[in-house]
This record gives C-alpha cells, sequence and structure tokens, in this order.
C-alpha cells in the first residue's frame, strides 16, 4: 500500500462525509445525516431502500384458512408450499374421508369403506417441487335401479382392477401387528382377511386359491401396543413406523363408516400402513351364523387389505362382486374370496411367484 501523506487523507475523509452529508437512505433504518450526527437512527425498516420499494409481505390466498380442516374441493389440486403449506394440516375429501397430511417427507393415501360406498384421498407431497397434490374421489350406492345400469359380472370373469401409487418391494413380507381395542372381537378374523388377500384365496377353481400366487407375503408380529393411527373421525393421523391393524371406536365419523385404511409411501413404496374397523355402533359377524345387520369382519379385513398391498376400489354396478368394490352388505361373506380382478390386479403389482406358492 502506498503511504499517502497524512493531510491528504484527512481531506479525502471530509469529501466522502460530504458526500454523505444530506439524508443518506431516508425512510429507512439509515434515517439522519450520516456520518454526522446520529448515524444510522433506530428507525425500522419501512420499505424503501437505495434500491427502490421492496414488495409487501405476500398473504395466503384466500382458501388457505390459517385454522381448522380445509376441503379438497375448494383447494386447487397443486398447492405450491410456499402458497399455502398443508403439511401438517388437515384435508377432507369425498364422503368426508380426511387425513392429516404428511410432514416427514411422505406422501398418503387413504380409503374408506361405507355400508353406502366408499371414497379415495390421495395426498402427494413433493418437497423437492415444493408442491402438495390432492386428489380424492367417491361414490354412494345407488337406490333402485339407475339409468344406464348394468348387470354385475361373474367375479371369476371380471379382470377389472385398479392399483394405487405406491407398493411394498416384490418380495416382501408385510409385518403387522393386531390390535383389539374395546371390541374383544379375537384376532382370527382379521388375520384370516389378510391373510386371504394375500394368498389370493377364492372360490372360482377347485384349489380355493389363484396360483401361482402374488410374490408378496404378510406376517403377524404380535399384538399392538396402541391403535392404527386414525382418529375418532377415521381420519388419517401421523404414522409411527408400525403396521398396525385392528379396531378402533371411532365416533365421530359417518355412521356408514365399517372401516378406513391408511397407506404412506416415499416415492413409489410403500413404508407403513394402518387399518382400522369401526368398533362403535357396528355390529360385527366373526363366526357361525349371520346376526342381522351384522357385517362379516373377515371380508372388510380382505377388502381392507387389498388397500395394505396396493389395489384402489373397482366403481361401478357391474364390478360389484370383485373384492375391491367400495361398498358391502350386511351378512355378505362374499368379498371374502377374490375374483379374477382382484386377483390379476396383485400379480400386476408383485408379479407371480418362482414356486407357484409360499
Amino acid at each position: 500500500m502506498r503511504d499517502y501523506p497524512r493531510a491528504a487523507r484527512r481531506v479525502g475523509a471530509l469529501a466522502a462525509a460530504s458526500a454523505f452529508a444530506g439524508t443518506a437512505f431516508t425512510g429507512t433504518a439509515f434515517t439522519g445525516t450520516a456520518l454526522a450526527g446520529t448515524a444510522f437512527a433506530a428507525t425500522p425498516f419501512t420499505g424503501t431502500s437505495a434500491a427502490g420499494t421492496v414488495p409487501p409481505t405476500r398473504r395466503p390466498p384466500a382458501w388457505c384458512r390459517p385454522a381448522g380442516s380445509l376441503s379438497a374441493r375448494t383447494l386447487p389440486q397443486r398447492v405450491r408450499i410456499t402458497d399455502c403449506d398443508l403439511r401438517g394440516r388437515t384435508v377432507r375429501g369425498a364422503n368426508g374421508l380426511a387425513a392429516v397430511v404428511p410432514s416427514d417427507g411422505t406422501s398418503l393415501a387413504a380409503h374408506e369403506l361405507r355400508t353406502d360406498g366408499g371414497a379415495e384421498l390421495r395426498i402427494r407431497v413433493d418437497e423437492r417441487a415444493g408442491v402438495i397434490t390432492i386428489g380424492t374421489s367417491g361414490g354412494r350406492v345407488p337406490q333402485g335401479r339407475p339409468r344406464g345400469f348394468r348387470a354385475p359380472g361373474a367375479a371369476c370373469q371380471d379382470g377389472v382392477h385398479r392399483t394405487k401409487a405406491s407398493k411394498w418391494p416384490k418380495g416382501a413380507t408385510v409385518q403387522w401387528r393386531y390390535y383389539a381395542g374395546p371390541s374383544g372381537l379375537p384376532r382370527s378374523a382379521v388375520a384370516r382377511g389378510v391373510a386371504n388377500m394375500a394368498g389370493a384365496r377364492t372360490d372360482c377353481n377347485g384349489r380355493g386359491r389363484f396360483t401361482p400366487a402374488p410374490d408378496i407375503g404378510e406376517h403377524n408380529a404380535g399384538p399392538a401396543s396402541a391403535p392404527p393411527n386414525l382418529t375418532g373421525a377415521a381420519a388419517c393421523g401421523a404414522r409411527d413406523r408400525v403396521n398396525t391393524f385392528g379396531w378402533r371406536a371411532m365416533p365421530n365419523a359417518d355412521r356408514e363408516v365399517l372401516a378406513a385404511t391408511c397407506t404412506w409411501f416415499s416415492g413409489a413404496t410403500t413404508v407403513e400402513t394402518d387399518m382400522a374397523l369401526q368398533a362403535r355402533g357396528k355390529r360385527w359377524w366373526t363366526g357361525g351364523a349371520c346376526p342381522a345387520g351384522s357385517y362379516s369382519a373377515e371380508a372388510v379385513v380382505t377388502h381392507e387389505a387389498g388397500h395394505v398391498f396396493g389395489l384402489a376400489h373397482v366403481a361401478g354396478t357391474e364390478h360389484e362382486n370383485l373384492t375391491m368394490a367400495p361398498s358391502i352388505r350386511s351378512c355378505d361373506n362374499g368379498p371374502a374370496t377374490l375374483g379374477k380382478g382382484d386377483y390379476d390386479g396383485l400379480i400386476a403389482l408383485y408379479g407371480r411367484t418362482l414356486n407357484g406358492g409360499r
């Protein structure tokens, strides 16, 4: 560095002070006479800077209410997280089906089986893109014979199926725990229902099973210490990394709700699933003659296990004999055995076991 004379440096300093001598950066935190008097006065930043006016803070859209649940019908299909951060919020879909939007980076699919129809709610969270995508669908069983009615097809010939956005890894064994809750009902009905789906049980042939079996398995790992992760309104809550199937009193759910299943996934891989059967206000049939107005626990669990393994509802009266039809009648144990479409859906997801069985 050159050694300028001290007098020259003093002149330069005075010139610099003169340049700042007016009201520099007026209207900002730097108001006042800079370097002369009270420099950098503590006036809050009000919007004017040396570069001009800073835009005001962006307000959330009108549909993004700050509290309470949000309806999927009023939300855009794609919600930017910067516009409305839904993570941790409850979103309600068709037929009142609801779920808490995951805040751990996973996505969620929820399904509800009702006495009068079914519902689906799909929530995909893409944190890298900053977008949450929501989709919902549902229907009610029509009363009487509607226009365009098509007679139900035979389950053993009906190959229609729908799959969800995620599945377990091919060849995996899904470990699940049983929660008896207040029902006092035995584990056997739930265990049979899960095994029916994984083992492709059917009455379409004399073997009692479709073969070869799909390349997916299940195992009951014992009792659960906590109920399935659903709320008293049958809404999917926060996951706890345990697959829990069983009974839960859901007093705030619609009275038509029989069961609901929640599936959390990362990418296209399922990471957890919980299944809850309504233990409040429903009569359940688990063996022997069916009491009037009761519902087959085995049939309902077989249907819900379809969601566990990646199958979605198949709507339409022409497909109502399939296990994955979105409704069930009292004392109907038919869904406990799979139709062709149910089996074809599992094979589409997991392929066939090499030895024809497990």
